[in-house]
């Protein structure tokens, strides 16, 4: 070969290549947009997730739109109180208390819920509500094809051995990405409940009690037990199904207790024990006993 063909080849493209850096380096010059500080200095406290919790397709936008006051500078539900705080002194406005909350699961079936058909296609919650509605019996229980676990920016859902999926609290940011990718979430089979929640209930049918039953073990029955033992009139069952009031339960445990089912279960940050200790263990949690504080009735008797 010869060489100073090998020569000039690299020349030519050494030229080419500096031609086209100085081209670049120009246009960007030119064309280049000017950041505002302020967004920058917002972005630098954002966590960075991109995960869409506040609306906006990135934490750049999301820090735009709170530079220009089009988003509150608690809409980093991710970022939590700290984040917010952040905000608020970078914009110099007044700081604003976070409504923390976590995702819980309304459904106990898994394992224990009857399937209208045998699926074979690909394992995923969207794929097979799309198959004559899903091949869970139950219209609004867990298909437990694990969607919302790979969704999870945060990797704080995790499948278990019932094919459900069960959130760890301590990683949960309440970002909903979760509620958005169940096909069933809108129907509230995933839902946010303030952090520190202290029951949840694991059924999200409204079908009649006798129906659920014959394709659920785990169901809510409609019985009222847990509103007749509740001494905060904090659960009530609304449309055949238990409704826990946050802003009135005061975590004593009695519809823990009482649920003949044991489809109610402890759960929140402040629990006696882990999430995947609590999910779906009912009263049979170990250290778990109800404790009324002194005032309130139970049955219709003082505490």
């Amino acid at each position: 070969m010869d060489p100073l063909l090998v020569l000039n080849a690299v020349i030519a493209l050494s030229v080419i290549g500096l031609v086209a850096a100085s081209l670049l380096a120009g246009a960007s010059r030119k064309f280049r947009v000017e950041v505002d500080p302020k967004v920058e200095r917002v972005l630098n406290v954002l966590p960075g997730n991109n995960c869409g919790a506040c609306g906006s397709p990135s934490c750049f936008s999301a820090a735009e739109a709170m530079a220009e006051g089009e988003l509150p500078v608690t809409a980093c539900t991710a970022g939590g109180q700290p984040v917010a705080d952040a905000v608020a002194e970078v914009l110099g406005v007044e700081k604003c208390e976070v409504a923390a909350i976590v995702s819980v699961r309304h459904c106990g079936g898994g394992r224990a819920a009857s399937r209208s058909y045998d699926y074979s296609g690909v394992l995923s919650c969207n794929a097979v509500a799309r198959l004559a509605g899903g091949d869970l019996e139950c219209r609004a229980g867990c298909f437990g094809y694990g969607d919302c676990a790979r969704a999870c920016p945060f990797d704080a859902i995790s499948m278990d051995a019932r094919g459900l999926p069960v959130i760890d609290l301590d990683l949960c940011t309440g970002c909903e990405v979760c509620v958005r990718e169940c096909p069933r979430g809108k129907i509230g089979l995933l839902a946010m409940i303030p952090w520190d929640g202290a029951v949840v209930v694991r059924c999200n049918s409204h079908d009649k009690p006798k129906m659920r039953k014959n394709y659920c073990s785990m169901c809510c029955i409609a019985c009222k037990k847990c509103e007749k033992a509740c001494p905060a009139d904090a659960i009530h069952v609304q449309d055949l199904l238990a409704v826990v009031d946050y802003e009135k339960c005061i975590a004593c445990g009695m519809c823990v207790d009482v649920c003949p089912q044991e489809c109610i279960d402890l759960t929140g940050r402040a629990a006696i024990a882990p999430a995947r200790v609590l999910d779906g263990r009912g009263p049979k949690v170990d250290g778990f006993e109800p404790s009324v504080p002194a005032g309130h009735q139970v049955g219709g008797e003082q505490s």
